[in-house]
């Protein structure tokens, strides 16, 4: 499955006492091996930098980005979303921007602001948690 994930989940496994924290951590530690391909858009990245900035060393965030990019799909974020996000409803322009990446390489997008982002897309949207639920009730098909 290829999962998307938003700029605030990764966020959210990064640094403590974010609302998703538990749920993010244990979802950024699966991979291949549970049949999961996490993308993320290459607009999260610096704004992933920034944040995390006053909390980590730069080697430490150097080393974070280092594991995204090595075992992630970084969707680039060009003219076609960029054009995308200009006409979309979605009030949010960054929201609307990864929503147009996501939709042309993944199957589900895991945010933790459902309510900026479900209404603007045609993939099902899941809040970390949610979307670990989904997957332990598939796991017992």
């Amino acid at each position: 499955m290829k999962v998307f994930l938003d700029t605030n989940v990764v966020l959210d496994g990064i640094l403590p006492g974010r609302t998703y924290e538990k749920d993010s951590v244990t979802l950024m530690k699966m991979g291949v091996p549970d049949n999961i391909w996490f993308r993320i858009a290459s607009i999260s990245l610096p704004t992933i930098v920034y944040c995390t900035r006053k909390h980590l060393t730069r080697e430490e965030i150097l080393r974070r980005l280092t594991h995204i990019n090595s075992n992630w799909q970084v969707l680039s974020v060009g003219f076609g979303e960029t054009w995308s996000a200009l006409h979309s409803p979605c009030p949010d322009f960054e929201d609307a921007m990864q929503i147009a990446a996501a939709e042309l390489e993944s199957d589900v997008i895991v945010t933790g602001d459902k309510k900026h982002i479900a209404p603007y897309t045609c993939l099902p949207v899941f809040t970390p948690a949610e979307f670990l639920e989904e997957l332990r009730g598939h796991s017992g098909d």
